[in-house]
């Protein structure tokens, strides 16, 4: 019997990427994508492919208490940067609540929530970054609620080199242009190829939630392969492709939040010493992707590169 799985942010990087994956196993699971637009482009296109796309806005209780029906599995993440709340601070952590009342009411085996630790914490209150602390709160919430869930602690996503338009190719110098704010040329960051990685990490836990339920309820996973700078990027772009390039430092991403978080990731980091990767990922079975991965499949072609090994 095929299990139903809702994704919230199901248009989105996160959500995306699992909606998609588990639609490639319909002999196993079923997916209800949530989103507040149906009728959006990328709405439409996971109803092509298989998925029941359900209209459901995180902040409104009465629709999540419907969207997750019947439902044995969520995977729940929420947006800072989403347009429509990004004037209320408090949004992200009461949708994340929202959601985690919705499904203890409608009685969801298996929940994954991707998160953040708290930047309060990591800094000793030097850096409050507002992206971390709503997400850390509902955390506490899920504790305090006795609630049983997986917690996915997610790397700095690869895809922002192309979905912030981070990263382009100078034709005219024949050099490859790395342009990001705040982050040093060396800062070490925890890096997540989030179409590969994420999508995988969440199928196997609930591949494995039946066996292994007591082993993975409340544990961290560090979804993230390694840490990787700046210059660590520009090399890999170098080896793929043959392509010099340089990295230049912005002085602000033009969101406060998100400008204390970056300076967190200089002076502090992510995740303290945490090896990477996670052994509790690879136990599941999950082998991670790096860099030269991403650039092969994504950052070549979105710059117009052709890799050396297809021009042998």
């Amino acid at each position: 019997m095929t299990r139903l799985i809702a994704v919230s942010g199901a248009t989105g990087n996160q959500g995306g990427s699992v909606a998609r994956l588990l639609l490639q196993h319909q002999d196993e699971y079923r997916v209800r994508a949530l989103t507040r637009d149906p009728q959006s482009l990328p709405a439409r296109r996971l109803a092509e492919l298989g998925a029941e796309v359900v209209k459901a806005d995180l902040t409104i209780p009465s629709d999540l208490q419907e969207a997750l029906r019947g439902c044995w599995g969520l995977f729940g993440v929420t947006n800072f940067y989403d347009s429509v709340h990004q004037g209320d601070p408090g949004s992200e952590e009461r949708q994340g609540k929202n959601l985690v009342d919705a499904a203890i009411a409608n009685g969801v085996e298996c929940f994954i929530w991707s998160t953040l630790p708290s930047s309060h914490k990591l800094s000793g209150g030097r850096l409050v970054s507002r992206i971390y602390e709503g997400k850390y709160h509902v955390d506490d919430y899920i504790r305090e609620k006795g609630y049983h869930a997986v917690f996915l602690y997610t790397g700095n996503f690869y895809e922002n080199m192309v979905f912030r338009s981070h990263m382009r190719y100078n034709r005219e110098l024949d050099r490859v242009e790395f342009h990001q704010p705040i982050i040093k040329p060396e800062t070490k960051l925890a890096m997540l190829y989030v179409q590969k990685d994420l999508s995988a990490v969440t199928k196997a836990v609930f591949d494995n939630w039946d066996a292994r339920k007591d082993e993975l309820n409340h544990q961290y996973l560090y979804v993230a392969n390694a840490r990787v700078t700046p210059l660590n990027i520009l090399a890999s772009v170098k080896k793929l492709t043959g392509k010099d390039g340089i990295y230049v430092v912005l002085p602000t991403t033009g969101v406060p939040d998100r400008d204390i978080m970056f300076q967190l990731y200089n002076e502090v980091g992510m995740y303290g010493t945490k090896e990477l990767p996670d052994e509790n990922i690879l136990k599941l079975g999950v082998q991670m992707h790096g860099i030269d991965d991403f650039v092969r499949e994504i950052l070549a072609p979105h710059l117009g590169l052709t890799l050396l090994e297809a021009q042998a």
